[in-house]
């Protein structure tokens, strides 16, 4: 047993060290430079460190793969999460706040700069208050449409509101670059 728990790793060794250009240009091409290599490292310490769970060793590359594609999604879930940081102490919201529930008004600001089909949803669930299944009637859409574009939406909200305010939540009013600027705040 031990045996073939080496000649796995051995494999997965050699594997990575054959087709290493090849791993290097899939993950470049995903994720930005300065974490392509740590994707790498972390890849291959995987690999190697899981080599006797492979079960068809001569799937080995395609394997491989999938720990690459795997840690690519959790540097892109990482980032998401680096993003939602509303305050100092780190915590994330429960929820995404609404732009009626803004203090000092940015949200509804750059709420309007979104393209139109961004804005009309915002501006009919948030601002308005409308359950999401009468927003998508008024807006002639799919309940499914209504909620993937509501999620765009706010999530292009708070892309815009970090750009121009600095801060992703419209209740963190008071750590807002607009304050200072007096360019969205009333």
């Amino acid at each position: 047993m031990a045996s073939a728990a080496r000649s796995r790793r051995d494999l997965v060794a050699e594997t990575l060290r054959l087709h290493r250009n090849e791993f290097g240009a899939f993950v470049s091409a995903r994720v930005p430079a300065q974490e392509a290599d740590d994707v790498l490292q972390l890849a291959a310490l995987r690999a190697i460190e899981r080599a006797e769970t492979l079960k068809e060793p001569d799937r080995v590359v395609a394997w491989i793969y999938r720990i690459h594609r795997n840690l690519i999604i959790d540097t892109y879930r990482e980032r998401e999460t680096e993003l939602r940081h509303v305050d100092d102490e780190g915590e994330l919201p429960d929820v995404v706040a609404t732009v009626a529930d803004d203090p000092c008004h940015c949200s509804v600001i750059q709420a309007r700069s979104l393209p139109s089909p961004y804005a009309s949803i915002l501006g009919l669930v948030d601002t308005d208050g409308l359950e999401l299944s009468e927003a998508a009637v008024r807006l002639d859409i799919t309940k499914n449409n209504a909620a993937v574009r509501l999620h765009r939406a706010r999530k292009a909200l708070r892309a815009a509101m970090l750009e121009h305010c600095g801060v992703t939540d419209p209740r963190a009013c008071a750590g807002c670059r607009c304050v200072d600027d007096v360019c969205c705040a009333t």
